[in-house]
């Protein structure tokens, strides 16, 4: 059944909106990806909620902390973690999963988005460190949420996550990067998203979210 719910509420640090049952963008990072000083900075830079996304993105983009998603052990679970709730929580749309932090994009929400990402975290988290052999706080607690106003603008989400690996400068090709859902794409998908981006990529980057 679809959760329907269309309202704007606090989390630890950010602001959250259940979609009212509309597709939306997710961003959860590990918890040293970006320092509370770093995201003071942020907030104090940031004229308004469009720039403070940007400032933070291009922070995460820059690879920092000790970045354990890029253990192929640790992706593949984000990735099975994902598809589980695939049909039963979610319709899954994309998703990619960067060194220090996670995107992915998801419709018809049978669940709170907070419950989405609170279980989610919750699982991975103890997966990882088990196959890493690592302890301690893996997430951040809080995480960055943001439904589709439009059909434009959900391609628009979907799009920014699969090409985030090209826009951090870890590829250069979409297709190089192994943890997203670009891969899943038909053949013919794949060619015209190459296409498509060797021709917008400036234009694109550049146009508000």
């Amino acid at each position: 059944m679809p959760h329907n719910p269309d309202r704007l509420y606090q989390g630890g640090y950010l602001p959250h909106c259940e979609g009212g049952g509309r597709p939306q963008l997710i961003t959860t990072r590990l918890a040293d990806s970006l320092p509370k000083s770093a995201y003071r900075r942020i907030l104090a830079k940031a004229e308004d909620e469009a720039e403070r996304r940007a400032l933070a993105q291009r922070y995460l983009d820059g690879g920092r902390g000790a970045c354990v998603l890029r253990h192929a052990e640790a992706a593949s679970i984000i990735r099975e973690a994902l598809q589980f709730y695939d049909g039963d929580r979610y319709t899954l749309v994309d998703w990619v999963v960067m060194p220090n932090h996670i995107h992915f994009v998801y419709d018809n929400p049978t669940v709170p988005v907070g419950k989405i990402c609170e279980d989610l975290k919750g699982y991975t988290a103890s997966a990882i460190n088990k196959v890493l052999g690592r302890s301690g706080k893996l997430w951040q607690r809080d995480y960055f949420d943001r439904y589709a106003r439009d059909e434009g603008h959900l391609s628009n989400m979907c799009f920014y996550t699969v090409l985030n690996p090209v826009h951090a400068g870890l590829v250069d090709d979409p297709l190089d990067w192994p943890y997203s859902s670009v891969h899943d794409y038909p053949p013919k998908f794949k060619d015209d998203l190459r296409r498509w981006y060797r021709a917008w990529r400036r234009r694109f980057w550049n146009a508000p979210r």
